[in-house]
């Protein structure tokens, strides 16, 4: 997604300013992850490493629309067919983007014999064979274990795996330097302040509060181990990060939040 940018600075200064300028940042948020109609703003420089405050909350948004599909479909056609349905809305509400950096991410890292094939292969608009099985795998994998959930359950499950997957953007960039000084990669790579990361953090932690209670740590490790494997993979064939290689990671920890809830639904219920 390409975004554009305003011609002058924008003064974040001003207190006044401020409430309007955090509603700003959570637009530019929603404007980069879904293909929901919100304004279409102006993108300064810094704008989306801050606008990562509020993917959380952009995964919120997205696990609730989640949830209001199979709650909906689930009397009229089942629990199968509902999910399937529900697993659909997600890829529709993103406009597959993180679907797209799954599978550039699989084709690319075991698709060169060098690092510098391996990116040209991740930025190739074409599918392969690796991105395919990858694609498959994972949607697959999710409509299994969402379907074995109850209504209550897939909630807690749902939402909690789209806000944790999208909070592990924060991690993955401290984890690993971006390949090029250029991309989605590099534009989200420096710290975020503060404020931003207690935002993001409080949002995080409160949604896996009230989504796994006291077993809200087996969802984060899991995700964690599952983010350390990307991390090493990607340093070993390319040696740095990618706006593909952070799709991927938030559709390996959506899928281990969900392995977590199926393993644990008998407490959760």
């Amino acid at each position: 997604m390409t975004s554009k940018v305003a011609d002058g600075p924008v003064d974040r200064t001003v207190p006044w300013r401020q409430p309007a300028e955090s509603a700003r940042i959570v637009a530019v948020a929603f404007q980069f992850l879904t293909r929901l109609p919100v304004p279409q703003i102006p993108v300064v420089d810094g704008d989306l490493r801050r606008a990562t405050a509020a993917f959380p909350l952009v995964g919120l948004v997205v696990g609730a629309a989640v949830v209001a599909v199979r709650a909906a479909g689930e009397p009229l056609l089942g629990v199968v067919p509902a999910t399937i349905l529900a697993v659909a809305a997600a890829v529709a509400v993103t406009g597959a983007f993180h679907e797209d950096g799954l599978a550039d991410t699989f084709d690319g890292l075991w698709g060169g014999w060098t690092p510098e094939r391996r990116v040209e292969i991740m930025r190739d608009s074409r599918l392969g064979t690796y991105g395919a099985a990858a694609l498959l795998f994972a949607i697959s994998l999710q409509v299994s274990l969402l379907a074995a959930l109850d209504l209550t359950t897939f909630a807690r499950a749902v939402v909690a795996g789209h806000v944790l997957g999208r909070a592990s953007v924060l991690v993955a960039v401290r984890w690993l330097p971006p390949y090029h000084d250029r991309g989605s990669g590099a534009q989200v790579a420096d710290p975020l302040g503060p404020v931003g990361s207690t935002v993001a953090a409080v949002t995080t932690g409160a949604v896996l509060a009230v989504s796994f209670g006291i077993w809200a740590p087996v969802p984060v490790l899991a995700g964690l181990l599952a983010l350390a494997a990307l991390r090493r993979a990607a340093r070993r064939r390319i040696g740095g990060l990618t706006g593909d290689i952070l799709g991927a990671g938030q559709q390996l920890v959506l899928l281990t939040t969900l392995a977590s809830a199926v393993a644990l639904a008998d407490h959760l219920a």
